[in-house]
């Protein structure tokens, strides 16, 4: 544990503290345990609910130092560039990342020019970007030929914004996805851990858990929220069955295509034969379900904090 984040544990031992009854300094120390013996840091002690599992529960806890055990176990090294840079996932996966791209260090000024010029509108992505940082919608307002002079050589990948489904429109500004875990096992079957659907609040352009949004947990088999949401800093408070800021009944929602959904996720984790435990995100459009990325080691937050199956450590083992 790094020091310099010692204020967040005792902010999170005097959160929980508040919730239980209990000592806060009974809650640093018992953080601190689960750290040392089970792996979970500060944020699933409190967020993900860590301080209420008994202790088999813990044992079959996906944490966040397990994904760096997991990660290399599962995900060949020199395969995983495949999902690490943006621009290698949308080459590889051409029959399921439909909408327009360009990179921009491989294209020219005058390239760029033309290829926002064409769309309506333009996301821009760092190639190396994690958990939705760094992404937003072009600006022109500097004039469309010195947008393009300066991201010429840049490792920047521009996308055509995603017209999401109507049912998945939520009056917010983000395009809604779905994030859905798999594990491939050694005889190659490919093994759908969970399924949540994540949405954006307010004015954010992502809907990423770490940056405000909230995730919904959906059944597998139907593709209906089935249960209360939960996002940042609220995961602990109970759950969240109306989308903030809109009003909107959430559960009980369903997600059009999903077999369709289900069957393009089923093909793309047998495509990648030395990636075996991915999670999935994906847009769903009008026409039909569409990757947006994949990413080589799945955190904790999406599969042990909200919904009714949890405990997947054990079960991801297995796979191995």
């Amino acid at each position: 544990m790094e020091l310099k984040r010692l204020p967040e544990w005792v902010r999170t031992a005097k959160s929980v503290s508040r919730l239980t009854g209990r000592g806060a300094l009974f809650h640093l120390l018992d953080a601190f345990a689960c750290y040392r013996r089970y792996g979970s840091d500060e944020v699933q002690y409190g967020e993900g609910g860590f301080y209420r599992l008994s202790r088999a529960e813990r044992e079959n806890t996906y944490t966040k130092q397990l994904t760096f055990k997991l990660a290399p176990l599962f995900n060949r090294e020199e395969n995983r560039y495949i999902c690490r840079q943006k621009e290698e996932f949308n080459r590889f996966f051409p029959q399921y990342v439909k909408r327009p791209w360009l990179y921009c260090k491989e294209a020219s000024a005058e390239d760029i020019q033309r290829f926002i010029a064409a769309q309506p509108r333009v996301i821009v992505k760092r190639t190396d970007s994690l958990q939705g940082q760094g992404i937003h919608e072009l600006d022109l307002s500097k004039g469309l030929e010195a947008v393009s002079q300066a991201l010429t050589g840049q490792k920047v990948l521009l996308e055509r914004w995603i017209d999401q489904h109507p049912d998945l429109c939520l009056g917010t500004h983000s395009v809604n996805t779905i994030r859905v875990t798999t594990v491939r096992d050694r005889a190659g079957h490919v093994h759908m851990l969970k399924a949540v659907f994540r949405c954006g609040v307010g004015d954010a352009i992502v809907d990423n858990f770490t940056q405000g949004g909230v995730v919904y947990p959906l059944d597998m088999e139907r593709g209906v929220i089935e249960g209360p949401g939960a996002r940042k800093h609220s995961v602990s408070e109970g759950g969240i069955t109306v989308h903030p800021g809109t009003d909107i009944q959430m559960v009980g929602r369903a997600i059009p295509f999903w077999t369709e959904t289900l069957a393009m996720i089923q093909d793309a984790a047998q495509q990648l034969p030395d990636l075996r435990f991915i999670g999935w995100d994906i847009a769903i459009t009008p026409e039909g379900p569409e990757l947006v990325e994949g990413n080589t080691r799945p955190g904790p937050a999406l599969l042990e904090y909200i919904g009714k199956k949890k405990g997947f450590y054990k079960e991801i083992m297995s796979y191995l």
